[in-house]
């Protein structure tokens, strides 16, 4: 009969590995693709909007840190497009971009 593989975890090393630089760069990359399919979708009135997108990158604090990556418009008018308004219609811009990955 075959011997079953064994496992034994290494919970400081796997928590170590989830704040590494190289998952930063993963966390990053995903985000980045995120940033350019909301580019590519944001409605074009002024182009403000569109040119607001940025990524922010790093370790997110309290008793799990995992590295992160988020995805950030601060335009002024960029929940109005996210969730609309009476007069304003709603695109779900970030929010379809970031379901498609």
């Amino acid at each position: 009969m075959a011997q079953r593989a064994r496992f034994k975890g290494n919970y400081k090393g796997v928590g170590e590995m989830l704040v590494s630089d190289k998952m930063q760069d993963a966390m990053e990359e995903r985000a980045e693709r995120v940033r350019g399919r909301c580019v590519a979708n944001a409605p074009e009135d002024t182009g403000s909007y569109k040119e607001s997108f940025r990524i922010e990158t790093g370790i997110r604090p309290g008793p799990k840190p995992r590295a992160q990556s988020k995805v950030i418009n601060d335009d002024q008018a960029a929940a109005y497009v996210e969730w609309g308004t009476q007069r304003t219609p709603r695109f779900r811009v970030m929010g379809r971009a970031a379901g498609a990955e």
